[in-house]
């Protein structure tokens, strides 16, 4: 009886132990399994690290020039930057100018002439005396205030002249108003359209000294290429 009751206690114990065995094995093999990776994880994941394409040299720099405001500082008139011109009145030698901007507007100086694009005078480099103002006008100008307004500012040097349509060969033949003092100095005062129809006040001052043979014809002429932008 007792040699029966051992020999099913082992059995049990038997049972058992491999029981346990087969379970562990099982858990062994599931947890050594490799676990495969997602395709589209994977995919996300190259997506986003990829680079964006960058833009090319070309297009880096037409971009930086936009935005550089030294592109839009000056507007662009179209005119060539220099042009020739021929012998003038009196035997005067052609020479070739160059282009200036001022405020709104471009025009041509020559050699030995200095132009304020702040304040619109144009003068001689060696002697500053020797100048022209340049007002660009509205287009409802009064014409016949501005004749009251120039005759008031010339009165102190004179009686000025009323020269308006007589200006036939001169460079500002377009003047619908001058008026000129000749004295010491000479002053013009002159309201001029260009052929385009823009409008503008010009005030030219003469000292009629040494220097006067080289102020009075090319001054004119850079006055007379005044052209809007």
């Amino acid at each position: 009886m007792t040699k029966s009751i051992l020999t099913t206690a082992a059995s049990v114990l038997l049972l058992s132990a491999l029981i346990l065995g087969a379970c562990s094995n099982k858990e062994t093999g599931s947890e050594a399994e490799p676990t495969a990776s997602s395709p589209a994880a994977t995919a996300v994941s190259e997506a986003t690290a990829s680079p964006e394409p960058s833009a090319s040299p070309e297009a880096t720099e037409a971009a930086q020039a936009s935005a550089s405001p030294e592109a839009s500082a000056e507007p662009s008139s179209g005119r060539p930057q220099t042009q020739s011109f021929g012998e003038q009145e009196g035997g005067v030698p052609g020479q070739e100018g160059t282009l200036a901007q001022g405020d709104g507007y471009s025009l041509y100086i020559f050699d030995g002439y200095t132009f304020d694009s702040q304040t619109g005078r144009l003068a001689l480099t060696a002697d500053p005396d020797y100048y022209a103002e340049i007002e660009p006008l509205p287009s409802g100008y009064d014409l016949a205030a501005l004749k009251q307004q120039g005759q008031t500012e010339l009165a102190a040097a004179g009686k000025p002249n009323d020269y308006s349509g007589e200006l036939i060969e001169h460079p500002l033949r377009y003047a619908e108003l001058y008026l000129q003092v000749s004295g010491e100095s000479t002053e013009d005062y002159i309201v001029w359209k260009n052929e385009a129809g823009e409008a503008y006040l010009l005030r030219l001052h003469n000292p009629n000294g040494e220097l006067s043979d080289q102020f009075a014809p090319w001054t004119t002429v850079s006055l007379s290429t005044i052209e809007g932008n």
